[in-house]
């Protein structure tokens, strides 16, 4: 498949279609969401992984996000939606590692009935300490199924392009595929989730050249506790990085094994209000000290739905 294809289209695609979005906007088959998050979050292990830095100390931070989405359907086959979504990250002590991070995404898919086909784009800018630090941008072409009442099948390729403020030689572009399978019960309550990624990364220095892989299991279930529908969600994930060139006065290459366990519960307080209490715990291991380390978050969110 060829990349430049890929973002090419994609891009021309989601112009198009968004410009006639826009204006078609007062239609009333546009469909607005937005929500709103502030909460407190303990990070174990303060770090900046894109930058292979950690400071082996405890902090918290205030995290605050927002987020606002349109859907369009022009016609039943035909779905459209756009998104921008903000967060900020603010450390009490480690101000340098504050973080906020704005992403503005859009997809276009089409349902041909035995096959849904979509493309879609994030483009993401992050500032670290107020400064710009780095912009992301991923291009996706997608195809998924659903296969009668409780199976959910989604295949995807990523062109991915990452440009730092002030680390060119750490400028990359990638590109990715991915795998996921989700098994229902009958009540669509609760749902079984596995997947596979594999990911080949370019950089300018190719000290920085790596490839990827990565699998992950995710189960949630709703039931109803003190008179309303409760969230409970559980994940793990295996990420194994192999990079491609020896390190700096080495005759070994950098690797990495990256396991993720996390636990989030979503307690509804009425129609509008959630309360997200959230642990994460990641053992990243490496024969490079720096991305050597382990790390625990935990964080107590109030979000709003509009």
């Amino acid at each position: 498949m060829n990349r430049q294809l890929i973002v090419t289209a994609t891009s021309s695609l989601l112009t198009l279609l968004g410009a006639h979005t826009l204006v078609h906007a007062n239609e009333p088959n546009i469909d607005w969401n937005a929500q709103a998050q502030l909460g407190y979050q303990y990070d174990s292990n303060v770090n900046i992984r894109e930058l292979d830095q950690n400071t082996e100390r405890a902090d918290q931070a205030f995290v605050s996000e927002a987020q606002i989405g349109v859907q369009w359907r022009p016609w039943q086959a035909l779905e459209v939606k756009a998104g921008v979504h903000h967060s900020n990250y603010a450390y009490q002590q480690f101000d340098e590692f504050d973080l906020a991070i704005t992403t503005i995404n859009s997809d276009i898919s089409y349902d041909l009935d035995w096959v849904k086909l979509g493309v879609s784009r994030h483009h993401a800018k992050a500032k670290l300490a107020a400064e710009d630090f780095l912009r992301y941008q991923q291009d996706s072409f997608y195809l998924s199924r659903i296969w009668g009442q409780q199976w959910f099948t989604r295949l995807a390729y990523d062109a991915i392009d990452k440009r730092f403020a002030n680390l060119s030689e750490r400028d990359a572009t990638a590109d990715a595929v991915s795998a996921d399978i989700y098994w229902f019960t009958e009540s669509a309550k609760s749902f079984i989730t596995a997947g596979y990624s594999y990911h080949d990364e370019r950089a300018t220095n190719p000290q920085f050249d790596y490839t990827g892989t990565s699998v992950r299991v995710r189960w949630q279930t709703q039931a109803p506790l003190w008179g309303r529908e409760h969230t409970w969600q559980l994940g793990w994930q295996l990420e194994q990085r192999d990079y491609l060139q020896s390190m700096p006065d080495e005759t070994f290459a950098r690797t990495e094994q990256r396991h993720t366990v996390s636990a989030k519960w979503q307690i509804p307080l009425n129609d509008s209000f959630q309360l997200i209490p959230q642990l994460d715990y990641v053992d990243n291991q490496s024969n490079f000290a720096d991305a050597d380390y382990q790390e625990t978050t935990a964080s107590l969110n109030l979000k709003v739905q509009f």
